[in-house]
């Protein structure tokens, strides 16, 4: 059902809604938000995934400049005040490797409070990703609607379905988490340790608690590419806030005791690309 979602109409000129037809038609009669919207990503040469970070943040640049700075992709409201939503309602940013050859083909752009019309003209409108930090990229939007509708598991995965976006109880990191706060050390024991701050962000989240394990870069799907280290990874924006502790980049498995549905991303830089989970099983 959702094959004429870029060409719509005919004669729909560019950023127009109704080059979203059908798929937006069919979440507005159901009275139902759309929350996600996926693009395949094309150029000379596809960035690694170290640079999901950067490919993150020039996502957000390009869509708040299509958007005349639209406060769910700056964060931030008409005031100009950071936006609050304990459940981080505004847009994240979220590069993927969804065919596992260790570079970055798609980008979801992910609303938990829901995309509303402007938002997505703006994302028809987005043709071209630029800025520092690598070459021109061409973003073709494929798809909008819910995690439900766009999500797979890992040995799922295809053009239509992410696992970024999937259902499932075990879930493992894409991208490395990086402690939003530092670990500290007193004589009566560590406290803030990683694995304690994941499993406060799944809470802050409104997850339910998981088994938290460690997970190696050369356990998952990098072990396909160049590099098997998430310290390989890019870990500081170039322009923006956030809250970080350490330089450290770690990967977790996280086990939940019944199927969540994601995108599950956590810690520092989690909405432009760091701190990504997969659904696995």
């Amino acid at each position: 059902m959702y094959e004429r979602l870029i060409a719509g109409p005919a004669g729909a000129p560019a950023g127009d809604i109704g080059a979203l037809a059908p798929s937006w038609r069919i979440y507005q009669a159901a009275a139902l938000a759309i929350t996600a919207a996926r693009f395949a990503l094309a150029g000379p040469m596809l960035p690694p995934l170290f640079a999901a970070l950067t490919v993150g943040d020039r996502v957000r640049m390009a869509l708040m400049r299509s958007s005349d700075g639209h406060p769910v992709f700056t964060g931030r409201d008409s005031a100009g005040r950071a936006m609050q939503a304990a459940q981080h309602d505004h847009a994240w940013f979220l590069p993927a490797d969804d065919d596992d050859d260790g570079r970055i083909d798609h980008v979801v752009v992910y609303a938990r409070g829901g995309l509303d019309a402007a938002a997505l003209r703006a994302l028809v409108r987005l043709r071209r990703i630029w800025g520092h930090g690598g070459p021109q990229l061409t973003a073709t939007l494929i798809d909008v609607g819910s995690p439900a509708a766009l999500g797979c598991l890992r040995c799922d995965m295809n053009r239509e379905r992410t696992s970024q976006l999937g259902t499932a109880r075990i879930w493992e990191s894409q991208t490395p988490f990086v402690p939003p706060r530092h670990i500290k050390h007193r004589a009566s024991g560590v406290s803030d340790a990683p694995h304690e701050q994941v499993a406060r962000l799944l809470a802050l989240h409104g997850r339910p608690p998981a088994r938290i394990e460690p997970l190696l870069a050369d356990h998952t799907s990098l072990r396909r590419s160049s590099y098997a280290s998430w310290q390989q990874f890019h870990r500081w924006r170039a322009s923006g806030h956030g809250s970080r502790g350490s330089d450290q980049a770690l990967g977790f498995r996280l086990i939940f005791d019944r199927p969540v549905t994601g995108p599950i991303a956590l810690g520092y830089a989690a909405h432009q690309g760091l701190g990504q989970f997969i659904a696995v099983e």
